[in-house]
């Protein structure tokens, strides 16, 4: 198999789509209510990549949007999904779930306003470290901890790319871990 094509293999298996279905199954087994479950797969994981998955399918763009300055409308969508599932959530009362769409929600405004003024930030580290702290702070700890364990993999696979520095993968790692912290800590508290 050519190195180029190994690398967007691992790219999309561990992409950020993957990583929140499966963060929102977590969710599920802590809190297992059908329709938020539902409301997280639509919102948190589908509606965030429809405009990504609709450019790809016409050939306007790599379904890893490799170019930074393509990346602002796309961030846009997803932060707009993200505060959208936050406030249904709120108002259904699903604290967990609404933690989870709110860490995605300044996670992603977060790593949109670096993209945009500063560097290129990994997305792919961001939604798989992020998530990944978001389980282990809910108790779901096993799966979080086997999340983490792709971080190697799907870093060295980003870098060996091309696709990012080690400064923006690492950057995605920390950005993400550290605002989905203080989301749970702040969410928690209330």
């Amino acid at each position: 198999m050519e190195s180029m094509n190994l690398h967007k293999m691992i790219a999309l298996v561990l992409s950020p789509v993957t990583i929140s279905l499966i963060a929102s199954l977590g969710t599920y087994v802590l809190d297992p209510n059908p329709l938020n479950l539902l409301l997280s797969i639509v919102l948190v994981t589908f509606c965030p990549i429809i405009s990504v998955l609709r450019k790809s399918i016409t050939g306007e763009i790599d379904i890893l949007v490799p170019d930074r300055p393509s990346r602002g409308p796309f961030f846009i969508q997803a932060i707009y999904c993200y505060f959208l599932a936050s406030a249904i959530f709120i108002i259904l009362g699903g604290k967990l779930w609404a933690m989870l769409s709110l860490s995605y929600a300044m996670v992603t405004t977060v790593v949109a306003y670096v993209n945009h003024k500063y560097t290129k930030v990994s997305v792919h580290m961001a939604g798989l470290a992020g998530p990944a702290t978001f389980l282990i702070y809910i108790n779901s700890s096993w799966l979080g901890y086997m999340l983490f364990a792709f971080v190697p993999l799907l870093a060295w696979s980003r870098w060996k790319s091309g696709s990012h520095s080690i400064a923006q993968i690492a950057l995605g790692i920390l950005v993400s871990i550290l605002v989905t912290l203080a989301i749970c800590v702040l969410l928690s508290s209330i």
